[in-house]
């Protein structure tokens, strides 16, 4: 028994180690009506760097598959808001006549099969991104005034029964008498990055194109020293070892839900979430009038907070072995698009003079005007032939500290430190 288990463990290992793609993608897809193991999977692929691309109408199987390019794309089959019949109808339409130009050459195609409704699942799935259009621009106004989705629900209805009624009718080859395609709105702006991420995870079960919190990823790797997802077991830890502790936390919230006690006071339960997992904080009394107001749906929040015995327990039931169960309670809460500015002094980087040209300047100088903010900036110049460091207190820029300013730093080559304060 045990030797086939070790069989098994090693033959899963060396699949996981040589096709680490073509692995997940037959794990995932073995439990895609699992929410938690997919959660489990798509945590451990983001931690080897296994890109897992959206559903597209172009690419996808009904299952998780690998493309040429090694990247693991989603299922139709896990989309919802369609059934088996339609993914299957969708592929064999692909396999028999070939790749769909466009949207409109998957709308006639699949007429009378795609409905608004399953239209609908596949552009928040991002199953026509490489189409090269936007999802909000579905959503938007045509010149007559109707979201241009309807309208090619509508066009989709006029062109299946203009090739039913073609064969029969005098007009059948006559352009003009054809219906007409529905013209794209423009899309001017910035589409709403947010609420288009919570609508792909509605119909996905999961955040494919990014995450909500990928733009505060510096503010979560700097200021916190727990997972939520690890939230639960710490406390269990410190209530064995019988010592509370300071966890501070980041997260999104994804459900708030008030009620009243017993006693007629009113009060909450919140769902936080990260990268891998969730945690419920309760909110009652002092902490539902204090840190209500921040528990927003989608709210991305910082929490400073503590692990100890939740209620009090008098000495003498104490010293009669009596023990409080441990939980976490919240201590502060800060917005974490505020987190870097409460508690960061300032951020050093460091140039290596073999760097400096004009054209480095340039690039320097303009990454720096696009993260213009209130954090103090400190060049600090170091020359490895003569050894000597030069530092340079910035009169002239501060800057706003986020994850793509820190990226565009480290494309230039220029390491950095931070200093903060004690939160």
């Amino acid at each position: 028994h045990a030797t086939c288990y070790a069989w098994i463990s090693y033959q899963t290992g060396w699949l996981k180690c040589h096709y680490p793609s073509e692995f997940q993608a037959a794990n995932l897809s073995c439990n895609l009506s699992k929410a938690e193991e997919i959660k489990k999977i798509m945590a451990d692929c983001k931690l080897h760097k296994l890109k897992v691309l959206n559903p597209d109408v172009n690419e996808s199987e009904a299952a998780f598959t690998v493309n040429k390019a090694g990247d693991i794309r989603f299922g139709l089959g896990g989309v919802k808001g369609f059934g088996a019949n339609i993914v299957e109808m969708m592929i064999k339409e692909r396999t028999e006549n070939g790749l769909f130009a466009d949207i409109y050459d998957f709308m006639e195609r699949m007429s009378g099969i795609i409905n608004r409704r399953s239209l609908e699942s596949l552009i928040f799935a991002g199953a026509f991104d490489s189409f090269g259009c936007k999802r909000t621009q579905f959503f938007s106004p045509c010149k007559n005034g109707e979201l241009f989705i309807d309208e090619l629900t509508h066009y989709t209805e006029l062109y299946r029964n203009d090739t039913l009624d073609s064969a029969s009718s005098l007009f059948g080859e006559v352009e003009e008498m054809k219906p007409v395609r529905p013209e794209m709105p423009v899309f001017t702006g910035e589409e709403d990055v947010l609420a288009l991420l919570q609508q792909e995870k509605e119909f996905v079960g999961m955040y494919l194109s990014s995450h909500p919190l990928d733009r505060y990823r510096f503010e979560i790797e700097t200021f916190t020293d727990c997972s939520v997802s690890a939230l639960e077991s710490r406390i269990d830890e410190c209530e064995k070892a019988g010592k509370g502790a300071k966890v501070n936390v980041a997260g999104i919230v994804t459900d708030v839900k008030t009620l009243i006690t017993k006693s007629g006071s009113p009060g909450a339960r919140v769902v936080l979430e990260d990268y891998n997992g969730t945690y419920e904080l309760a909110l009652f009394g002092k902490d539902y009038q204090e840190y209500l107001a921040f528990m927003q749906l989608h709210a991305q929040l910082y929490i400073e907070g503590e692990i100890g015995e939740r209620y009090f327990v008098k000495p003498d039931d104490r010293a009669q072995g009596k023990k409080a169960p441990y939980g976490f309670k919240i201590k502060k809460v800060t917005l974490l698009g505020n987190v870097a500015e409460t508690y960061l002094t300032g951020l050093t980087v460091t140039v290596d003079t073999g760097l400096l040209s004009a054209d480095f300047r340039k690039k320097l100088v303009s990454t720096l005007k696009e993260s213009k903010g209130k954090i103090p900036l400190t060049l600090l110049l170091k020359d490895k032939q003569t050894g000597y460091n030069l530092e340079f207190y910035s009169k002239k820029y501060q800057v706003d500290v986020r994850a793509d300013f820190l990226d565009a730093l480290g494309r230039l080559g220029l390491p950095y430190s931070v200093s903060r304060k004690q939160s």
